[in-house]
């Protein structure tokens, strides 16, 4: 199969250039391709921003660190993000921060293949609980919260929006962000146009994404979960979903998963605002040699805005809904 070449900036065309001589993703190792996707995201912390850890009662502990604006002071609102790389970033982190003057709360979640689905969900969602409960002890918020993911990160952000609007107790989320989601883990029969222009790249390529796929979910039949496969959501499910952000990049294998279930939300009345990069390749707002290009900026600036604006808006807000587990009684609260 033929692979098109798309326009791209001079960064990531640089980018890509410098990746063209190099084997595919899908013929590394685990290791090697952990190594290069840590290699991509080397960085110089930002001097105004902090970050401590701490670790997460669960299973065998969440390892799980906070980024907060240097000198911010008292409980901060949060964002939660659930990083990418195949299941297996941190200026982000820092520019958030500093650009919404909330907290970044980063899981450590165990990778695949060493753990598999639902391992990595039920791991951040652990977090997201663990704030909700405790989170003033941290000087975090226990009740304004964002989330962001980026690539399989977004296919996290998604998940565990799912848990916390359906399961008990409710979780109310203000904003959620997806970059680049993974939306579709079933990989026999719903190729998109997307996969088929960029099956082999540049950069990510389907084979990989499969791959990533069955070492996360080696089980085909729990693939059909809408908790695996985000486009399965129901109507119940994806009517509960909070205001939405979907950043997709044009040259991109999953540009159309972030399309066609941003699509699904909107349909069911979701606040969902879907957004694709021209000339971006995947992931473009999360690595160093491709996110100082003028359109991933923009659109981490866009994001920080519509998250501060979710967590500063005040009103009424949904304290207790009814959940499939139990229900309760509605009550609101003015603040």
């Amino acid at each position: 199969m033929s692979t098109p070449a798309p326009y791209l900036d001079p960064l990531n065309q640089a980018f890509a250039d410098q990746l063209a001589n190099q084997p595919p993703l899908q013929d590394l190792s685990v290791e090697q391709v952990r190594k290069l996707l840590d290699d991509l995201q080397k960085h110089t912390p930002n001097p105004n921003v902090t970050r401590t850890s701490f670790t997460v009662p669960f299973e065998n502990g969440v390892k799980t660190y906070v980024f907060r604006p240097k000198g911010a002071k008292g409980i901060l609102p949060v964002i939660f993000f659930f990083h990418g790389g195949g299941w297996t970033s941190g200026n982000t982190c820092r520019d958030l921060a500093l650009q919404t003057g909330c907290a970044v709360v980063f899981p450590e979640y165990t990778l695949a293949p060493e753990a598999r689905y639902p391992t990595q969900q039920e791991e951040c969602y652990a977090v997201v609980k663990w704030v909700h409960k405790h989170g003033e002890s941290k000087l975090l918020s226990q009740s304004v919260f964002s989330i962001v993911g980026d690539s399989a990160g977004g296919q996290l952000t998604g998940a565990v929006s799912i848990l916390c609007s359906t399961r008990k107790p409710y979780i109310p989320i203000r904003y959620q962000v997806m970059i680049s989601p993974v939306t579709d883990t079933i990989t026999s029969d719903r190729d998109t146009k997307s996969e088929f222009d960029f099956f082999n790249g540049p950069f990510l390529t389907v084979p990989f994404m499969r791959k990533s796929v069955e070492d996360y979910i080696p089980n085909a039949d729990d693939r059909v979960n809408e908790l695996a496969t985000l486009r399965n959501i129901s109507v119940a499910h994806a009517k509960k979903q909070p205001p939405t952000l979907i950043i997709n990049s044009a040259a991109d294998p999953l540009r159309d998963d972030g399309i066609l279930y941003g699509e699904i939300l909107q349909r069911a009345g979701v606040d969902c605002t879907i957004i694709t990069g021209h000339g971006q390749l995947h992931d473009s707002l999360i690595f160093e040699a491709l996110r100082g290009s003028a359109t991933p900026k923009a659109m981490v600036r866009l994001m920080a805005t519509q998250i501060k604006n979710a967590s500063e808006n005040v009103g009424v807000e949904v304290t207790e809904i009814e959940t499939e587990e139990e229900p309760s009684r509605k009550r609101r609260r003015r603040h």
